[in-house]
């Protein structure tokens, strides 16, 4: 019996010894370029024929990207001519969605637009972004904004509001701010230095209460865009990242209340373009979940599919958004470098210069599901959120528009 118990025990050990060799994987090993090449306005190659079969395959296809670097909206063009979507879905606000449709195809106008108004479209403010906003509004393709109000286009914002008052009283109210909270901004921003003076850090909850009150009268539109100021005041103080998380949630399902009903959930084909973290389809990244996560479980209950996408570009420039000066604001940049994104570097260390690389992330993902591999905890975040990844070999930081 003792015998037969040791040998019994040997099979044990030597059985599991045998499965933690089978089970152990190298990364690397699960990390298989695709390339492909842009070229006379087109991408061509076996990475982009891969993503065709899988944006046609998609309902949803969620890009979450690098700000600041210009070939991603020629990327999402593309994208967005193949799937062919109801809307694009931007890192903006509701109202500026709506004055971006506006003012994105008249090229004549964006100069002086934007000697005034700098920053009234956060990123569509760049060449590229500006460029993408067109083709969607001259492709019938709605622009949906799910970020709180711009803090920084406040001036359009109140001007708005006053073009939507009936009252005399409350159209002068409206236009005092406008020109008030416009001329301050405009100020401040060639001066990063000064950044921290916006208007709308200044703004108090009291003092939205006293405008509700004189617009108590108006249409619920403008009590509405009242409301939602006032709900962004927390996140410009920046006391609630959940909060704003919260806030893109509500917006996108405002947004698709036509298409849900009692009977039926028709999701229509939808194209988002928001930074990298708020489009992964779990919540590894942080302890609650993205819009990402919304947007699949939406997917999933009308019958259809989402495709997550993750898009940056290896090294080159890009445009860190402040000031508004093209000289200042494009600088050098180098994923290697760039603490969000040196764990990638087994993605992009491959990635020449004039490359751009598909990975698919599902394979990996299911070696750590399987307890066959086990990568950095940031790393698994993003392999688990995502379905494929994209490296562009050379990055150029988006130009304002000037």
């Amino acid at each position: 019996m003792k015998l037969k118990l040791s040998t019994s025990l040997l099979l044990s050990i030597l059985s599991l010894t045998s499965f933690a060799q089978s089970a152990s994987v190298q990364l690397d090993s699960l990390i298989h370029k695709k390339v492909f090449h842009y070229n006379n306005n087109h991408f061509e190659g076996e990475g982009w024929n891969v993503l065709l079969t899988e944006i046609n395959k998609a309902q949803i296809v969620l890009l979450g990207e690098q700000h600041g670097e210009a070939e991603i909206p020629v990327f999402t063009i593309k994208v967005a001519e193949v799937l062919k979507p109801k809307a694009l879905i931007t890192e903006i606000d509701p109202y500026t969605a709506r004055q971006l449709q506006k003012i994105s195809i008249d090229t004549a106008g964006y100069s002086a637009y934007f000697k005034e108004n700098p920053y009234d479209f956060a990123f569509y403010s760049y060449q590229t972004e500006m460029e993408l906003a067109r083709q969607m509004t001259l492709a019938h393709t709605d622009i949906w904004g799910l970020n709180e109000i711009n803090f920084l286009s406040l001036g359009t914002f109140f001007n708005t509001l006053a073009g939507k008052a009936k009252l005399p009283a409350n159209k002068i109210l409206a236009q005092k701010r406008a020109k008030q909270y416009a001329s301050h901004d405009r100020l401040i921003y060639k001066d990063i230095n000064r950044y921290s003076d916006f208007i709308a850090y200044k703004i108090k909850p009291a003092s939205l209460d006293s405008l509700l009150y004189a617009f108590r009268n108006e249409s619920n539109e403008c009590k509405k865009m009242l409301r939602d100021l006032k709900a962004s005041l927390p996140i410009y103080a920046n006391t609630s990242y959940q909060m704003r998380v919260n806030l893109m949630k509500k917006n996108l399902l405002n947004y698709l209340s036509p298409y849900i009903t009692t009977d039926s959930i028709r999701i229509p084909k939808l194209l988002f373009k928001l930074g990298a973290n708020h489009v992964p389809r779990t919540n590894d990244l942080r302890d609650f979940f993205e819009v990402g996560n919304l947007a699949s479980n939406l997917a999933e209950a009308s019958g259809k599919t989402s495709l997550h996408i993750m898009i940056f570009g290896k090294a080159g420039t890009v445009n860190q958004m402040a000031p508004t000066n093209n000289r200042v604001a494009i600088q050098p940049y180098d994923a290697a470098t760039d603490k969000d994104l040196d764990m990638f570097k087994p993605f992009y260390s491959p990635v020449s210069d004039q490359e751009w690389v598909l990975y698919d992330l599902r394979p990996i993902r299911d070696a750590v599901n399987d307890g066959k591999l086990s990568v950095n905890r940031n790393l698994k975040g993003f392999i688990m959120g995502y379905d494929l990844l994209v490296v562009f070999g050379h990055s150029t930081g988006n130009r304002f528009i000037e």
